[in-house]
């Protein structure tokens, strides 16, 4: 096999491999995308699930009781737990989809370290062979 034929097979292998970590970023951004998806659909169940307590807790309070305040109360106390719930959620989220996506990164700066190594050890066993 001759030195061209050999650069252009590392040319190929580098370029399926910078095609593979470019899909591979991908598929972490849209994991993060999801992610995020996911908390701004929890997000507006909670803001719904909010209004509604608020609007039942109106038509309880018209009645003016003492019940239907504390059950105003509870709903907001509730409510509240539940978008702290859903942002504490979408914090964990989006922290998982910066590491997956630094892992990511950490695995295609390897693989092109390694891939650049062997085409540099290539170049210069060409180099040696042709003085030789």
């Amino acid at each position: 096999m001759t030195t061209e034929n050999k650069l252009d097979e590392l040319k190929d292998k580098a370029a399926e491999l910078g095609d593979d970590l470019k899909l591979k970023a991908k598929e972490a951004q849209l994991e993060g995308e999801k992610a995020v998806d996911a908390v701004k659909h929890k997000a507006a169940e909670v803001k719904l699930e909010g209004e509604k307590a608020v609007n039942e807790a109106k038509h309880e309070h018209a009645d003016q009781t003492s019940e239907a305040k504390d059950k105003l109360e509870q709903l907001k106390v509730e409510a509240s737990h539940k978008f702290d719930e859903a942002k504490v959620k979408a914090a964990e989220l989006k922290q998982e989809a910066t590491v997956k996506f630094d892992e990511l990164k950490v695995q295609a700066t390897e693989k092109f370290d390694e891939l650049k190594k062997k085409a540099t050890e290539t170049l210069n066993k060409f180099k040696k062979d042709d003085q030789a």
